[in-house]
């Protein structure tokens, strides 16, 4: 068995163990899945911090630089763990992934254009976090078991994103004084049930 020095995707640093998965291939699924998720956190991280930037919304500065940041570092951490290229660009707010840089453009606007408030900046927040909720799961479904580092990770990314969704919704119900309605219908049982939750401790 060989150990690695591993950035978790909560910022912590940890020996883990790295055993017959780097001898089992990825597939072409795994790998696509990882690239894109490699995008999505930095897509997070940079939407975030535009977000901060403009409306001084202190929560989007501290789940970015506190969370997202070391989310994309653990996805590169994979892709270089599995010898697979880094799609990501090295410019924030441009993505390799033309669907990601659609995203991008359109939730920025949403969150930060004209006429918008703190309510629209926190909507997004809580819709990136829900869309990231359902995007990790699908390609975590995808992964062999033999590869128990990527799911491992997954795990983690989940673990966070279901603490910012309830950040975010924290701050949502405390402007409107109403319930939170899941904005991806597909995901609303998984995301009541979350927001019935706690807060968790993230981590290798």
């Amino acid at each position: 068995m060989i150990f690695v020095t591993w950035l978790g995707a909560c910022g912590n640093t940890a020996t883990a163990p790295v055993d017959a998965g780097l001898s089992t291939p990825l597939s072409a699924e795994e790998i696509a899945g990882l690239k894109y998720m490699r995008e999505e956190e930095e897509l997070a991280r940079d939407l975030y911090m535009t977000i901060f930037n403009n409306t001084g919304l202190t929560v989007f500065q501290s789940i970015s630089l506190n969370s997202e940041v070391a989310h994309a570092q653990s996805m590169l951490n994979l892709l270089n763990t599995y010898g697979e290229a880094d799609p990501s660009t090295g410019n924030p707010a441009t993505y390799s992934d033309a669907n990601l840089q659609t995203l991008y453009d359109t939730l920025i606007a949403s969150a930060t254009g004209a006429g918008k408030v703190d309510l629209d900046a926190l909507m997004v927040g809580a819709l990136v976090e829900e869309v990231d909720i359902e995007d990790i799961n699908a390609k975590k479904v995808q992964v062999q078991p033999a590869h128990a580092l990527i799911i491992q990770t997954y795990d983690n990314l989940l673990c966070g994103s279901r603490n910012h969704l309830r950040s975010f919704v924290g701050q949502i119900e405390a402007i409107t004084g109403t319930a939170y309605t899941p904005q991806v219908p597909a995901l609303a049982v998984e995301v009541n049930a979350i927001l019935a939750g706690v807060q968790e401790q993230c981590g290798i």
